[in-house]
């Protein structure tokens, strides 16, 4: 089993740590997360030499369990992982994967939302809300909480609840069983899955209209071309780890559309993506020279290609708020929650050098928020 993520948490009682303790507070962290990541560093060895032993002995290869977020859900009342949100409101880094990750625990909790409902928007609102408050108590959101990233988290939970019902189907359907006999068998094999919740899903399966629509999904489905290789990794994800290996430069929607079509072993997706990559890498070639700005979405390699966005939608970055009727973008606000986040890493650098400083409190006076973290 590989071993969990190191990633950025921060307290509620950060601020009067930092203050007691100075530098000497954030050189203890840094001891601890160089001491934990050698002790994961051992174990993940010690786990790997295990499974050869086993597997020698012809014992049966462990496989993944469900998904369950359990060291999330146990964390203590006092902290927060620091999710970083790009500047189109999606979550990026491992503390990104973190918080998808928990949204699909969350509903897939019967005691939260019931798989019952035909449909997300039929889910009470303050059902919603409950769970958005769960989630905050567990995370924290970069550079600063928006009502974009409550959408956003909003839409992340609904879909995922739909896949989660979704997969159950995959799963448990069978038309030659009564809805009786599909019910007592998943509910045997799962028991995240609430019988009576379940039976009332069961049903639906089984009606005309359920079936009608499926069978629409299923044709568009079928027509589906240009299919992307990045499994379960969002292109915010992705998007930031390319920035990462390129010196805090963003790759262009035309890097990221080559990217994502591009098979492991060099190949493209299809017929159809190949031909819109070598129609990019023309456009890049006879461009090369010229500076380009990857947030440019009107005129980039990409549009010229695939043409101009619908409203409400960027491809290669997912959904985003639609534009201002003022024709100011909502782009302009995230930029400057972007300047706000470089006045943090600074804060925190001059902080750990002059620690008696005291910057947070100015920066707070100036309604800055100085969110500073620990390795875990």
């Amino acid at each position: 089993m590989g071993r969990r993520k190191r990633l950025c948490i921060t307290s509620t009682e950060i601020n009067e740590l930092i203050e007691d303790h100075g530098a000497t507070e954030t050189e203890g962290v840094q001891s601890n997360c160089e001491e934990c990541q050698s002790i994961n560093q051992q174990s993940n060895q010690q786990s790997s030499e295990c499974e050869i032993g086993a597997n020698e002995q012809g014992a049966p290869k462990k496989v993944r369990g469900y998904t369950q977020k359990s060291e999330t859900w146990k964390m203590n009342s006092t902290q927060r992982i620091v999710v970083t949100f790009n500047n189109f409101g999606k979550p990026v880094g491992d503390e990104g994967n973190e918080l998808v990750q928990y949204l699909g625990t969350l509903v897939r909790m019967t005691d939260h939302v019931s798989i019952e409902y035909s449909d997300w928007r039929k889910v009470p609102i303050q059902k919603k809300e409950d769970m958005y408050s769960l989630v905050k108590s567990k995370f924290i959101f970069h550079p600063v909480e928006t009502s974009e990233i409550k959408k956003w988290i909003f839409h992340s939970m609904g879909k995922k609840w739909r896949t989660w019902k979704g997969s159950l189907k995959t799963r448990a359907y069978d038309p030659s069983l009564s809805i009786d006999e599909i019910v007592t068998q998943q509910t045997k094999k799962d028991n995240r899955v609430n019988p009576t919740q379940f039976k009332e899903l069961v049903t639906r399966w089984f009606t005309s209209e359920f079936q009608s629509t499926c069978a629409v999904k299923r044709m568009s489905r079928e027509k589906m071309h240009e299919p992307h290789v990045t499994g379960t990794k969002s292109f915010a994800r992705l998007a930031h780890e390319m920035a990462i290996n390129n010196n805090g430069v963003y790759p262009s929607r035309g890097e990221m559309y080559v990217t994502t079509r591009t098979r492991k072993d060099g190949s493209i997706v299809d017929d159809k993506a190949a031909e819109v990559v070598a129609s990019l890498i023309a456009i890049a070639s006879d461009s090369i020279s010229t500076p380009r700005d990857s947030s440019d979405i009107t005129n980039d390699d990409y549009s010229k290609v695939k043409g101009p966005e619908k409203r409400g939608y960027v491809r290669l970055a997912g959904r985003m708020p639609a534009a201002k009727k003022n024709g100011d973008s909502s782009l302009d606000s995230q930029t400057v929650h972007q300047l706000k986040s470089v006045v943090n890493v600074m804060a925190n650098i001059i902080q750990e050098h002059i620690p008696n400083a005291n910057l947070s409190a100015v920066l707070r006076n100036m309604n800055i928020e100085v969110i500073t973290c620990t390795i875990t």
